[in-house]
């Protein structure tokens, strides 16, 4: 059994010998109408249709002749294209059962999500309650707290010996314990088969018996057979890899299921919410010299900053499932199309198809695909985005204000299409030392920590748990204040508004207990305040019986992916947190870690796995158990309180003759183009210091996250957002 090879293709010998298969696929665009006129999705059935004759739907049989003789160059063994559900070019051997190397780990991310299934395995169960090991040496204690969703990111931190590993996965293995779990990005295969052990234990089924009833049978793959599906066992591991073989038009199915969103003729197969998280990216996958090429999901590559194949551009929202040796399902939603790949990797010495020489035979199938219809579809998909700059612009720009403003390190990311689309970083993460700032480093997110909390307040009151206008006293044992009776009148409302009269913080802060005074009737008068949530945040904790911090990482921040973020200074935070001295293990004198959970201040986070949060706060399908409905997230951005002294945001260099108001929770300024979402962040002073900003567009479903380790952080994103964000 050949070794199942990491995400780049290997290295191939000179001969380019070997069989040569071709199979391109076009759907007729759309047959018939539903009722209201709405046109009907081609789906096949029991044998995919063909478009017959000369240029069929306007594809140039000329240039896709060229995309025939590239391939044969490169050694390729099979290509199926499939666009919007029919045939187009059906090119050699279709029907050959070649070994699909690592796209098994696509289909077995896509079993997860299968609601029968889904239902027995939680994201957030970790490996230790799970009862997962391995052989001697065995995992340790902070190993097996590794969750599910690290593994489907590989995240895991768990780096011991897997079965089917190549070469270069055990070259680039870090050290055991280097990384906490679900804090770094690596390719291996111990996360992989483990999840095939996870879920073998807690479905009942082979993941070739569930791949048999839960996607072959329903998309009525013509070849699969389960005898062509075997395990790989060895002394390395105990848990098995399992290897699958596949057609090319069978595995073209799998890949027009995912660009319709999980649904096949009529049925949703995989939940629409499943496949949105799975091909969201959560980590820049690198190469072996560490570029970034791609992103990744749940086991899905994904695009990350534009890139997904080289010297190719794509629409947003564009991924791919990849085995070794140049093996691709690469799914375009935007167009409804759908390529497949393969090679005969049977042949050991045979050829072997580099990602760049895949990249340059996708440019010749889009070059003979419709112009016309390639750039409607694509300019009624894609809406603008935040940004009217490149990313690329940034890096001229963020070091010079970073010089001017005296910021040592700066993390941003940014949000199009309502997905992660790029992000960049700068800088070192503490002056004076060499580490620099990464894509998993943590900041303090300061005041935006208060944007989560307000979210998984408005959940409960959707459960009927708490009422917005209820006042938070009701729910308490105890007055919160002693000798404060003005404060009885405090609403959940007024919290999430600012209206609760109370001041930013007490004098001395919240920590040493000092008088808290309601400076103005609650309910009348704006004032920003912190200690309002936390007033809120005791409330939220009589009610759900939990902890804070453990309450909104179950049930908010694990739904999402988000498994590093914090409001509690957690063991090996500072081995990615800004503001430390890597190395020393100390931190500057006047450092504070927190301890104790604060909703509107102590939330640790990367850039990242902020937008992440602003990701959920866009997304359209608001169907996910842990999703706020329609109605409250409009409650959430809907104008309801002028904020006083504060001006709205300069964007584009044009500030808007309109006041700042507060929705529950984030901050709302006019602009030309729609309301602008917003909120900032400030933490500390001086060599301790923190200063954030996020805002998003709703309309367009764009939005930018900042993070910064220095007082000039501020002066930093103000000048920044006046200089690239539209007006």
């Amino acid at each position: 059994m050949q070794a199942d090879p990491q995400y780049s293709a290997r290295p191939f010998s000179s001969g380019r010998s070997g069989a040569m298969v071709l199979f391109v696929v076009l759907a007729a665009g759309w047959v018939g109408l539903a009722a209201g006129g709405q046109p009907l999705a081609v789906f096949p059935g029991a044998h995919w249709d063909q478009v017959p004759g000369p240029d069929p739907q306007g594809w140039s049989s000329a240039k896709l002749q060229a995309a025939h003789d590239f391939a044969k160059s490169i050694g390729s063994a099979a290509l199926f294209v499939v666009h919007q559900g029919r045939v187009v070019d059906d090119w050699g051997q279709t029907t050959q059962r070649f070994k699909a190397h690592s796209i098994r780990k696509s289909f077995l991310s896509t079993l997860y999500g299968i609601p029968g299934a889904a239902a027995k395995i939680g994201l957030s169960d970790t490996m230790g309650e799970l009862g997962i090991d391995d052989n001697e040496p065995g995992l340790t204690a902070r190993e097996k707290e590794a969750t599910v969703a690290d593994l489907l990111k590989a995240r895991s931190g768990v780096y011991h010996p897997a079965l089917y590993e190549t070469d270069s996965m055990k070259k680039r293995r870090p050290e055991r314990g280097s990384h906490p779990p679900g804090t770094y990005w690596y390719y291996n295969n111990w996360d992989f088969n483990v999840l095939g052990t996870i879920f073998e234990k807690q479905v009942g089924l082979s993941v070739f018996e569930a791949f048999e009833r839960y996607l072959a049978q329903p998309l009525q793959m013509e070849d699969f057979r389960l005898q062509d599906a075997e395990y790989f066992r060895g002394s390395d591991s105990i848990h098995p890899a399992y290897p699958f073989r596949m057609t090319a038009r069978d595995m073209a199915r799998f890949g027009l299921l995912f660009a319709r969103g999980g649904q096949w003729q009529g049925r949703q197969i995989v939940p629409a919410d499943w496949v949105a998280r799975s091909t969201t990216t959560y980590s820049p996958a690198t190469t072996e010299e560490g570029q970034v090429h791609a992103g990744y999901g749940y086991l899905w590559w994904t695009q990350f900053g534009g890139r997904h194949l080289e010297k190719v551009e794509l629409p947003q929202g564009t991924f791919s499932a990849r085995g070794a040796g140049g093996h691709y399902i690469l799914v375009v939603p935007v167009w409804d199309l759908v390529i497949v790949h393969r090679v005969d990797t049977d042949q050991k010495d045979g050829p072997r198809v580099e990602r760049a020489e895949f990249g340059k035979l996708v440019n010749l199938i889009l070059d003979a695909m419709p112009t016309k219809s390639r750039q409607a579809i694509a300019g009624t998909v894609q809406p603008a985005a935040l940004l009217p700059v490149l990313p690329t612009s940034l890096d001229e720009l963020v070091p010079a204000l970073m010089a001017k403003h005296k910021v040592p390190g700066v993390s941003i990311v940014g949000i199009e299409d309502r997905h992660i689309a790029w992000e960049r970083q700068y800088g070192v993460r503490c002056p004076g030392r060499p580490e620099p700032v990464g894509s998993q480093t943590l900041f303090e997110a300061a005041s935006m920590s208060k944007l989560p909390a307000a979210y998984v307040a408005l959940k409960l009151v959707e459960q009927g748990r708490l009422e917005l206008d209820r006042p938070l006293t009701e729910y308490l044992d105890k007055p919160y204040l002693a000798d404060e009776p003005k404060h009885l009148k405090i609403t959940a409302r007024m919290v999430l508004s600012h209206t609760t009269g109370f001041p930013n913080w007490r004098n001395g802060g919240w920590r040493n207990g000092g008088p808290l005074p309601v400076l103005a009737e609650p309910g009348t008068k704006f004032a920003y305040s912190g200690e309002g949530f936390t007033y809120l945040q005791r409330v939220m904790e009589q009610i759900t019986g939990e902890p804070f911090e453990r309450y909104v990482t179950r049930t908010l921040f694990e739904p999402l992916g988000i498994t590093t973020a914090s409001y509690l200074w957690k063991d090996g935070f500072e081995k990615l947190a800004a503001g430390l001295r890597p190395g020393q293990g100390d931190m500057p004198a006047k450092r504070t870690l927190y301890r104790a959970a604060n909703a509107a201040y102590s939330l640790y986070c990367s850039p990242m796995e902020y937008a992440l949060f602003l990701v959920e706060m866009l997304k359209r399908d608001r169907s996910a158990p842990h999703s706020l409905s329609v109605r409250s997230i409009d409650a959430m951005l809907t104008r309801t309180t002028k904020a006083e002294g504060r001006p709205p945001i300069v964007r584009g260099g044009v500030q808007s003759s309109e006041p700042t108001y507060y929705g529950l929770g984030w901050a709302i300024d006019a602009t030309a183009g729609g309301d602008r979402i917003h909120h900032s962040g400030s933490n500390g002073s001086k060599d301790t210091a923190f200063r954030c900003y996020c805002e998003f567009d709703p309309q367009r479903g764009s939005g930018l996250v900042i993070m910064t380790n220095a007082e000039g952080g501020r002066q930093l994103w103000e000048e920044l957002i006046a200089a690239v964000s539209g007006p």
